[in-house]
């Protein structure tokens, strides 16, 4: 059996590492726009600041383990399902029996200008590279990020711990609106500002400035900040080009059934790419995490090896660990019913709709996220826990049994 993967990210790895414990004998073809061995793109922070090998995420002999003809630095431009070929950039043909499209995502900066040379992101191994070697070089002292999302508070704290001067715009007003509630969002922000970054909230950029190269974002007040070195961290939209005329289904992300199968026969999508329901609330849509990559593409390398496994939907849960205070969030910020209790460096929040978890944020003492992501996933009646939960000690007995046999 002939097996492409178009993407050598968490999902695509994961899948070709699943098949080939159930295949010994599949031809497992990858290709990858990144002139990389596979790594792990939430590692990248850590290697930047601690000097960590990106590539222990998987042994430096991966390729050959695996049996996987990796071909890094070439780009597949469109997909043939009905001929059940990929063609590439050159022009050369790969024909397959089952296909699997990992693209992942890329930067998405609703700025004007964005195409201008010198605006840095963090979306891939090469981008945050050319970033850090500006700021190794000297040639960058200070910098401007444009967002504070995940992505953007995980650049801002990079930069200040390799001495960089940052400011932070973003347009919410708070730090990691989709994430944060507005209580954890503040803990957040106070500690991002004891660090030494400069954030600017309820402030919009429109255009990126600069002749030849950015310098600077001109604001909606019509003020324009400048910096050495500017970064985009304004969200990512999936890689869907190679799509066009292929007739598989997309929105917002590639469109896939619990088998993560597209429309088209024998081919399956996973990653940053798809939309997919959420595993609390059931709503669809994309959820551009790592963990979920990897779950994606462990179930779609089962069912291209044969063996049926059914997706049972992704999780929203990020974590900010290079704070003092480290801090957890996953699921929903509201609910019928909220607890709370504050410490002198502790918040722990947790949200309930009808006697159900459905999301929680930790500040400080983060030992029961575990236990609280099991009860929210599994969608557990907690009404005879309730009083327990905010307890950071929850899940050191009988408890957490107890509410999940009262689920079955």
């Amino acid at each position: 059996m002939k097996i492409i993967i178009i993407g050598a990210g968490p999902a695509g790895v994961t899948a070709a590492e699943t098949v080939r414990t159930f295949d010994r004998q599949a031809e497992i073809t990858m290709f990858t726009d990144e002139p990389y061995l596979p790594y792990s793109p939430p590692a990248m922070a850590d290697h930047f600041i601690n000097g960590s090998n990106l590539h222990l995420w998987r042994p430096s002999d991966w390729v050959e383990q695996m049996g996987v003809d990796l071909r890094m630095g070439e780009h597949v431009t469109s997909i043939e399902p009905v001929s059940h070929r990929i063609r590439l950039k050159d022009g050369e043909l790969a024909t397959y029996d089952q296909l699997l499209i990992a693209t992942g995502a890329r930067l998405y900066a609703p700025l004007t200008r964005a195409d201008l040379p010198g605006i840095y992101n963090f979306k891939s191994l090469s981008a945050a590279e050319s970033l850090v070697s500006k700021v190794r070089s000297g040639l960058a002292k200070s910098a401007l990020v444009v967002g504070a999302g995940f992505i953007g508070m995980e650049i801002a704290l990079l930069l200040c711990e390799l001495g960089v001067k940052v400011t932070q715009i973003e347009m919410l007003d708070q730090v990691m609106g989709a994430m944060l509630d507005a209580e954890t969002a503040s803990i957040a922000l106070s500690q991002m500002q004891s660090l030494g970054v400069d954030v600017h909230l309820k402030t919009k950029g429109i255009a990126f400035v600069g002749n030849g190269s950015a310098n600077g974002v001109r604001l909606e007040s019509g003020e324009v900040l400048q910096a050495d070195l500017l970064v985009a961290a304004t969200g990512v939209k999936p890689n869907l080009d190679l799509l066009e005329g292929s007739g598989i289904s997309y929105q917002r992300g590639i469109q896939v059934n619990t088998k993560l199968q597209t429309n088209a026969p024998e081919v399956y999508a996973a990653g940053d790419c798809i939309e997919t329901p959420d595993r609390v609330t059931g709503e669809t849509y994309l959820h551009a995490i790592f963990p979920n990559a990897l779950e994606q593409g462990r179930v779609a390398g089962m069912n291209m090896a044969g063996y049926p496994m059914e997706y049972e939907g992704a999780d929203r849960m990020n974590s900010l660990k290079h704070l003092e205070l480290p801090i957890i969030a996953a699921g929903e910020k509201q609910g019928d019913t909220i607890l709370r209790e504050q410490g002198n460096n502790s918040l722990r929040t947790i949200y309930l709709q009808e006697h159900r978890l459905v999301g929680f944020q930790l500040v400080g003492d983060i030992r029961t996220a575990g236990v609280l992501h099991s009860l929210m996933i599994q969608k557990c009646d907690v009404s005879n826990i309730q009083d327990h939960l905010l307890d950071p000690n929850f899940g050191e007995g009988m408890l957490v049994t107890r509410a999940i046999t009262a689920v079955s």
